[in-house]
């Protein structure tokens, strides 16, 4: 998938993402641990954040402290409508292709926040398990497992 196309969503992650990393550390500074899920629909119709103290996902599609940013939401939406060539209602290479790109760019967000807002929040960035899954759909535990190693710069076992 042409990385080109995530150009947009790409400009407003880093436009705003680590001052929602911050809000969300902000919340939670008195933890010694944080998980950090995008969580996304079967169909990539955006995605949302969820926080728990510690360094776990079980239950993320639950957890109650949730954000619904717009920037990680109508870029999106948008991409995939321009998407032609993919049927985001069923499983297939291409959509896991999609899939990959999404988290790379997610990843070169991620490793640009800025060491100070993780100080600043008491947390080092290593204390911070940062995921994307799926709320629902074809590759929910796929995603998590991969979004797991690049977006905390752990090696892949896959």
């Amino acid at each position: 998938m042409d990385i080109k196309q995530f150009e947009p969503f790409d400009k407003v992650c880093s436009e705003h993402l680590a001052g929602v990393i911050d809000k969300i550390l902000s919340e939670e500074r008195k933890e010694s641990a944080c998980a950090i899920g995008f969580i996304t629909t079967d169909d990539f119709y955006g995605f949302y954040l969820t926080w728990h103290p510690g360094n776990d996902t079980k239950g993320c599609e639950s957890w109650e402290k949730a954000l619904y940013p717009d920037f990680l939401y109508t870029p999106l939406v948008e991409i995939v409508d321009a998407c032609d060539d993919i049927d985001f209602c069923k499983e297939s290479e291409e959509k896991w292709e999609f899939a990959q790109t999404l988290l790379s760019v997610l990843e070169k967000n991620i490793r640009q926040i800025p060491e100070e807002i993780f100080y600043k929040n008491n947390f080092q960035r290593e204390d911070i398990l940062f995921f994307a899954t799926m709320s629902d759909g074809d590759f929910i535990e796929k995603l998590l497992r991969l979004s797991v190693h690049m977006l905390n710069g752990v090696k892949s076992e896959d």
